[in-house]
């Protein structure tokens, strides 16, 4: 304001000066009859004073800062980020509804909606089997189905997501998030948990600034799923980054992310991940504590997380990922590596994106899976490609289409029959097939505005060999169409 004042015309500061000056004086030795003209002058000087107050708030910045911040601020609507193909990522600065902001607190609001109607060939992967089948937990559901299901492209959520300021010199802030998933026909919780679990989708704490990255602490995506989804789900962001992945929810759409998840699912359990870009290139590590309370069999407690009965269970993730100039391109590799109960996994990926027209986006990728298994049946090898493609031509309309290959050798099957999954607990295994299972499918989005879209997708799969997929309900192919309707707030 000092600076403003010093541009003022001096002349103007005098007479203001002066006519103070003045006006004392008259009043103690005029008459009464010079009362009137001192009026006006006073009325000339309340005048000159008005108008200098007018400059001085005029020449003041709009966003100068307040005498004192508030306690705290309500933003009255969301703050979030839409882009195509990438329309639920959430950073640590809080989107949707930002509820606390005094500078150095924040607390946002956040969730998404999405309402799905499908129909599926044999009951769906939800779907109860026919009870006059007599074929157990897998037994054929033989006739199509329609009607509400489990939202296909993202899971209903809502959470907490929020940041203090320890060190503004060095802008290193404490980050945490809560978050928590539900079924929109029921109400229900998600997740495939027998018991409610809130924040069953996040419950972490962590620290970040641009020296220390971004550090994770508590459940959390798996490292390999925020790695891998730039490549493998044509739905997710393109870059490498910090953001964790936003995958689609649909269980056949979604079969790739197995290979980067853990015992716990595709998120960790008691998890320690640690994320950091160095300016183009982003480095990835994660450790997940396992088989640390209570994890034998009918012990009766309360398990820390039941990732295997040895209390050396554990789970490490390494990644490197690069973002090229003008994100044109970007590529990442990554290693999981497991040990539960004494049986190792490994699992490596290679993959990327490349953008050669603005319209369009490729994405392709390879993982390899080496499961030991009991030394009775031999170890379990798998190869898994993909391919997929996004269109965006201008406008409101979008388009996604992809096809993935999994090449199973000598998989271990469940006590039900089925293709156990890569990150299954493998100890209790007796025997074993090979195949494969081979996906297409696609969707259509119609983006309302930042807040809204609306959308139209479908997935064929078919399984040969030995390949025995449970979602198929005893069927060796299986397809859904649906379509729905997603709210971000």
């Amino acid at each position: 304001m000092m600076h403003a004042l010093q541009k003022r015309p001096r002349s103007r500061l005098f007479t203001m000066v002066g006519l103070a000056a003045v006006t004392s004086a008259a009043l103690a030795q005029e008459p009464a009859a010079s009362v009137d003209a001192l009026k006006q002058r006073i009325d000339q000087q309340q005048r000159e004073i008005d108008a200098l107050k007018a400059w001085i708030q005029s020449a003041t910045p709009a966003s100068a800062p307040a005498a004192k911040a508030p306690a705290a601020t309500v933003v009255a609507g969301p703050v979030a980020d839409a882009r195509p193909g990438d329309r639920l990522t959430l950073s640590d600065t809080p989107e949707g509804y930002r509820v606390i902001d005094t500078g150095t607190t924040t607390l946002g609001v956040y969730g998404l909606i999405d309402l799905t109607i499908a129909s599926s060939s044999s009951g769906g992967p939800n779907a109860n089997p026919r009870s006059d089948t007599g074929g157990g937990s897998y037994g054929a559901t033989n006739r199509r189905w329609t009607g509400l299901d489990v939202s296909w492209m993202n899971g209903n959520r809502w959470g907490f997501n929020g940041s203090h300021m320890l060190d503004a010199g060095t802008g290193t802030k404490l980050i945490m998030r809560l978050e928590s998933e539900f079924e929109l026909p029921t109400g229900n919780f998600d997740g495939g948990f027998s018991a409610p679990i809130i924040f069953n989708r996040d419950a972490w704490i962590g620290f970040a600034s641009p020296a220390i990255g971004k550090l994770t602490i508590g459940r959390q995506d798996s490292p390999g799923r925020d790695i891998n989804m730039i490549w493998a789900n044509p739905f997710s962001s393109a870059r490498n980054g910090y953001d964790e992945g936003g995958w689609m929810n649909n269980q056949t759409m979604y079969q790739l992310m197995e290979y980067s998840g853990s015992p716990t699912g595709n998120r960790w359990d008691s998890g320690v991940v640690w994320k950091k870009d160095w300016g183009g290139v982003v480095s990835y590590a994660g450790l997940q504590f396992g088989g640390l309370q209570d994890t034998s069999p009918g012990a009766g407690g309360t398990d820390v997380v039941d990732t295997g009965h040895g209390l050396h269970s554990t789970q490490q993730t390494i990644g490197l990922g690069y973002n090229s100039e003008r994100d044109i391109w970007h590529a990442n590799v990554a290693g999981t590596f497991a040990d539960y109960d004494g049986f190792r996994k490994s699992v490596y990926s290679v993959g990327g994106n490349v953008r050669p027209v603005q319209w369009l986006r490729l994405n392709g990728g390879f993982i390899r899976a080496d499961i030991a298994q009991p030394a009775a049946v031999g170890k379990r090898k798998d190869d898994v490609w993909t391919l997929s493609a996004q269109v965006y031509p201008g406008g409101k309309l979008d388009y996604a289409l992809a096809y993935y290959s999994v090449d199973a050798h000598n998989a271990g099957l469940s006590g039900g029959g089925t293709t156990l999954q890569p990150f299954d607990l493998t100890n209790g295994v007796t025997s074993t097939s090979s195949g494969r299972w081979n996906t297409v499918y696609g969707a259509a989005f119609y983006r309302f505005d930042r807040q809204t879209d609306f959308y139209l997708a479908f997935d064929y799969s078919k399984t040969q060999g030995g390949y025995i997929a449970p979602y198929f309900q005893g069927h060796t192919s299986f397809n859904q169409i649906g379509g729905g309707v997603r709210y971000f707030f």
